[in-house]
């Protein structure tokens, strides 16, 4: 491996006892360099970034500081008109999109896309592109443009996710590539667990795709998670019967209630496959409600203990407004079989995550720059002991778009000068993150969890507009 501080995207390949040993004074400036590298590389050919660093007038990365008017908003990646979604105009799209990624699109034609599941597999089929989009609570998606330089970096996370850590009780008991990945929903789509899994694919399991259990095979469709946002818009400005559909999606009705009326045959075919690999060390990935339905199916059906108590079973973000019973954790553990879920904190808009230390708490990575700024007056608050505000990162892990990220989360961080008791070098988000309400600016992060409601409440929509 070359030197980290030449190449600092390569951190991410360190096993974690030797990531997080990397002392606090070498883990800045191997940042500090890979920033200077990142904003050279990429301010003249990124559009978005250069304009940016010519209203904030920064002309150079001297101290990591610098960087921190350089971070977007992440509804930065969603800044386009809603209309030339509305009106088909994936040219206008494609135009935009160009702007936030140093790959040249100029020459891909999305004329003849009607759907944005149409222009997603053009980007796909023609460009080294793989977009991941948002749930578009607030009414529109936003798509980030990761491309196939990122996704064997999100695979190489993936590994280092089961890294044993000293003190630590292990998450799965076979090599990453023996462990299946077990995931309830569609198995393709372009959401950050869909790409992952494109990633895998090639990067872990040399194109076995036995290895991936999705309990739908098919394709979630970016137009209907689309539609659901703007139906959630619409029904809060009391203009619900305004919202159209195009008739491509209207198309899709006996599809959609085929679907609809194989769904409960398709949870029992799901568990009959899970069955088959029943006493093995998994990686189970879901929103917590995708988990909990799953488990009481499989309880109801006499399911219980299925896989290895050493598996990893995480569930995230939250219940999404669904009212679940106390003991839904007891449930999904009692189901599969394991004696915890397993905790962390990611986002779609980093490669990179961080699974909870034996303190509860987060760790950042050398390979992320990490900020805290007052939510208020945005000022950057200090680079020392601990303080709490809206966080911001610079991933290092993005190579052809910026990696830098203002989010809507507010946290508590400790630097490296207050370490933790689990012997972690650098610093460290606590846990109790929230999101910043919508009126403080923290909307509509990239994230999958609120999807699968989305996803119903649109094929709702769809089959009744079209006569379902």
């Amino acid at each position: 491996m070359s030197s980290p501080a030449l190449a600092p995207e390569r951190l991410i390949q360190l096993p974690l006892t030797e990531l997080y040993r990397i002392p606090p004074a070498e883990q800045e400036e191997i940042q500090l360099a890979g920033l200077r590298a990142r904003f050279a590389e990429l301010r003249e050919r990124i559009a978005i970034v250069g304009k940016m660093a010519e209203n904030q007038d920064v002309r150079e990365i001297r101290r990591l500081e610098d960087a921190a008017p350089l971070l977007l908003p992440h509804s930065t990646y969603k800044s386009y008109s809603l209309s030339v979604i509305e009106r088909g105009q994936f040219d206008r799209l494609t135009r935009w999109l160009a702007g936030l990624t140093s790959h040249d699109l100029a020459s891909l034609d999305a004329t003849g896309c009607d759907t944005i599941d149409d222009w997603i597999a053009l980007l796909d089929a023609r460009t080294p592109i793989r977009v991941i989009h948002s749930t578009g609570t607030t009414g529109k998606l936003s798509f980030l443009p990761r491309s196939v330089v990122e996704l064997e970096a999100m695979v190489t996370n993936h590994r280092r996710t089961f890294d044993i850590y000293p003190g630590e009780l292990p998450r799965i008991s076979v090599p990453v590539e023996q462990a299946p990945v077990i995931f309830p929903w569609y198995r393709h789509g372009a959401m950050a667990y869909h790409r992952l899994f494109e990633g895998m694919l090639r990067h872990l399991f040399a194109g076995n795709e036995g290895m991936i259990f999705a309990l739908n095979p098919g394709r979630l469709s970016a137009d209907a998670i689309s539609l659901a946002g703007r139906l959630r818009a619409a029904e809060a400005k009391g203009e619900l019967g305004q919202v159209q559909i195009a008739p491509k999606i209207a198309a899709r009705r006996e599809a959609l209630l085929k679907e609809q009326a194989e769904a409960p045959q398709r949870v029992q075919k799901f568990l009959a496959r899970l069955r088959a690999i029943e006493g093995r060390s998994v990686a189970v990935m879901g929103a917590l409600p995708q988990l909990f339905d799953l488990a009481s199916a499989g309880i109801a059906a006499g399911v219980e203990k299925l896989f290895d108590p050493v598996s990893h079973v995480a569930a995230g973000g939250g219940n999404k407004g669904r009212a679940l019973p106390d003991d839904w954790d007891q449930q999904v553990m009692r189901f599969f079989g394991v004696p915890r879920l397993s905790d962390g904190y990611g986002m779609s808009e980093s490669i990179a995550s961080s699974r909870a230390c034996t303190q509860k708490r987060y760790h950042v990575p050398p390979h992320v720059v990490p900020f805290v700024l007052d939510p208020v007056s945005g000022a950057l608050l200090p680079r020392s002991g601990t303080v709490t505000g809206r966080f911001g990162i610079f991933d290092l892990n993005a190579r052809t778009y910026w990696g830098g990220f203002l989010t809507g989360d507010k946290v508590t961080l400790s630097w490296a000068d207050e370490p933790c008791a689990c012997g972690r070098l650098g610093p460290s988000v606590h846990a109790g993150i929230r999101r910043f309400a919508e009126s403080e600016g923290g909307d509509d992060k990239i994230t999958c969890a609120g999807a699968p409601d989305a996803h119903e409440r649109a094929v709702e929509f769809i089959l009744k507009a079209a006569g379902g």
